[in-house]
């Protein structure tokens, strides 16, 4: 029903009042006294000023992009009515709005148009605008806001291209994520292997297999996924490996190796090689390495009582898969190193290797000599005297470790005959 208001020049002197004349445009009062939505001018001269509540409607570009923190501009176009020719009449319609139940700041643009400012918001999700005209509401906007979890940092920032890594995600919005939804967290174009949200502010998740180089880490709610940044990536890296087809080998009483990498290089100068965070994981304990060349590094370890080691590479916090690098016996110091052919010699033997108090079969090139063990454990030694020899020249004092494995040469084994 329409609420009719009748004005006569009889009753306007009799009240001694003094009115303006009204006109309306677009269903709004050029004074801008009152909304209108429409009015219309009866045969008899009077205005007639329709009563619908709701008629007000707002339209923008559907799932537009808004920060959970605000300050989002969103242009809308009014239709149902106007909202003022111009900012004074604007004002006089007291016209507020809610993004999401949520009141928000506008700004009229003209008759039509108004910017929407967006609120913060505690939710990612998709919520509808509303105008309110002095308080009534009007109808809700049929096209959503999206307000987008956002991703500020994740941790670490290069994980290896064979997946796996733990990587933490800090933002906001996390809430709205859906746990059932194996997609809502991805790396790149790949879900995530699996992932927690710990709170609305950081998700944990394990990355999926990638190949190198940089990809994106995304968040998806309903209402958006979140967008790249410069800290949103992770970088995925090739590991390095460890080649041990030629058979490397600590020695057990420790000292420097050369070890040879594969998947990669590490450079082609020692300048580069310095670039890189590389270390070398011997059972998981950490050494510092030096360059050798693109393919080639070197370590020095220490003693070891163990017959292998698990070795990795480790560049820029990715840890390459683990190789198995044998521990040889080693003769570490010999008391006299030289004899007459004859032999007789006493000559204090001192090894290192596994199980070193069992170790039998010392040899003083290819004779066996006749030993006592002296001691126990770490401080074992074995006083053996010289066998004798059929030529002068070099030889080398060799034993079998306690583990049945065979020693290796080093400087410390080296004996000599003479011929007098």
């Amino acid at each position: 029903m329409e609420k009719v208001m009748t004005y006569s020049k009889k009753s306007r002197r009799a009240a001694g009042i003094a009115v303006a004349a009204v006109v309306v445009v677009g269903g709004v009062s050029a004074a801008g006294s009152a909304f209108a939505a429409p009015a219309r001018v009866l045969p008899s001269g009077t205005v007639s000023v329709l009563a619908d509540s709701d008629a007000l409607t707002v339209e923008f570009e559907d799932k537009v992009s808004a920060k959970l923190a605000g300050g989002t501009v969103i242009p809308v176009t009014v239709g149902g009515g106007t909202v003022g020719a111009t900012a004074a009449a604007f004002g006089a319609l007291k016209i507020t709005a809610k993004v999401g139940g949520t009141a928000a700041k506008i700004a009229w643009v003209d008759e039509t148009h108004l910017k929407v400012i967006a609120p913060s918001y505690s939710k990612a999700a998709a919520v509808s605008i509303q105008l309110f005209v002095k308080g009534v509401a009007q109808t809700e906007s049929t096209t959503l806001v999206a307000y987008r979890p956002t991703v500020a940092t994740v941790a670490p920032a290069k994980v290896s291209a064979a997946g796996g890594a733990l990587v933490t995600i800090n933002g906001a919005g996390f809430l709205a994520v859906d746990p059932d939804d194996p997609d809502a967290v991805t790396f790149g174009d790949t879900a995530a292997t699996s992932f927690t949200v710990l709170s609305g502010t950081r998700i944990t998740a394990i990355a999926p297999a990638g190949v190198a180089g940089a990809a994106a880490v995304t968040i998806k709610t309903d209402g958006g996924s979140s967008e790249a940044g410069a800290k949103t990536s992770v970088t995925y890296a090739t590991p390095l490996g460890v080649d041990v087809s030629d058979e490397p080998a600590f020695k057990a009483s420790g000292g420097p190796l050369v070890l040879t990498v594969t998947d990669g290089t590490l450079g082609d100068s020692a300048k580069e090689f310095a670039t890189q965070k590389l270390t070398v994981l011997v059972d998981k304990r950490a050494f510092s390495a030096t360059y050798v060349d693109a393919t080639h590094l070197k370590i020095v370890t220490g003693a070891s009582a163990a017959d292998t080691a698990q070795v990795a590479v480790a560049r820029d916090g990715i840890v390459g898969a683990e190789a198995t690098v044998s521990v040889v016996p080693v003769v570490t110091a010999l008391s006299a190193n030289t004899s007459t052919l004859a032999g007789g010699v006493k000559v204090t033997v001192k090894v290192a290797g596994t199980s070193i108090g069992d170790s039998t079969g010392i040899m003083f090139g290819e004779n066996e000599a006749v030993c006592l063990k002296q001691g126990a454990g770490a401080t074992t030694t074995f006083a053996c005297v010289a066998p004798p020899a059929t030529a002068a020249g070099p030889v080398w004092v060799s034993f079998t470790s306690g583990s049945g494995k065979a020693s290796r040469f080093t400087g410390a084994a080296a004996f000599s005959y003479t011929d007098n």
